[in-house]
């Protein structure tokens, strides 16, 4: 693991993979509902839950493959910055939040990031977790996953627990997992005044509950990322 985690590391971001931006996959919002700019609208739209489900899953299956990471490894690439929202964690994230009534269009996401992240490993490349999209939103952009220019992260406290708990999910699943090279806490978080607060408690959050954490800055935008001690991952996907 420390091979991946302290080589010099060139990277790319796989953006639009599992959060979608209408400027990089513009086919996928084709039949989205609202405003036809966030992940929400695309789980709200396609006729249905279960259209939305198909037309993601296919995505999923399709738009990057393992032959990809091994093309990405033989021109000298060896780590990926793989964006997900909460929502791709499944239903027992989704539960109480925007993507409620839409959860079942992501209850076989987070096995294909799994699967991701395994096929990463066969082409030794390591992956940057990074959470784009936080409940609530951490910035009211459409790549937070609401279209709706409302920042609720840092205001609603029901917002920050569930950010917590989706982030101890993530943690607790690839804590083991060798070629993860670290968690992006969140993603270009807008500045609140509760933004200062919503920091100090990620960081407790890191240092109380998750053994081992190593903390550093990402960017200026960026709050934090968890490294922990793994072994590597055997995914076999459904």
């Amino acid at each position: 693991s420390n091979v991946f985690r302290y080589r010099q590391q060139a990277s790319v971001k796989l953006g639009s993979w599992f959060v979608h931006e209408k400027w990089m996959t513009p086919s996928v919002f084709k039949r989205a509902a609202g405003a036809q700019a966030s992940e929400l609208d695309i789980a709200s739209g396609w006729g249905s839950v279960a259209g939305a489900q198909a037309v993601l899953e296919r995505h999923w299956d399709t738009f990057f493959i393992e032959s990809d990471f091994n093309y990405l490894a033989s021109i000298g690439i060896n780590a990926v910055r793989l964006p997900i929202g909460y929502w791709t964690l499944g239903l027992n994230i989704t539960a109480g939040t925007a993507f409620e009534d839409v959860g079942q269009a992501y209850a076989n996401s987070w096995p294909r990031v799994l699967r991701a992240i395994n096929q990463a490993a066969h082409a030794h490349i390591g992956v940057l977790l990074d959470l784009h999209g936080a409940v609530g939103s951490q910035n009211g952009q459409p790549h937070s996953g609401v279209s709706d220019g409302q920042t609720q992260l840092f205001a609603v406290p029901e917002n920050m627990d569930k950010t917590i708990a989706a982030l101890e999910y993530i943690a607790g699943q690839l804590q083991s997992v060798n070629n993860v090279v670290g968690i992006q806490m969140l993603n270009e978080p807008t500045y609140d005044k509760g933004l200062e607060d919503s920091v100090g408690i990620l960081l407790c959050f890191c240092k109380i509950n998750l053994a081992d954490a190593c903390l550093r800055y990402m960017n200026d935008r960026s709050i934090a990322s968890y490294r922990p001690e793994r072994r590597n991952l055997d995914f076999h996907p459904p």
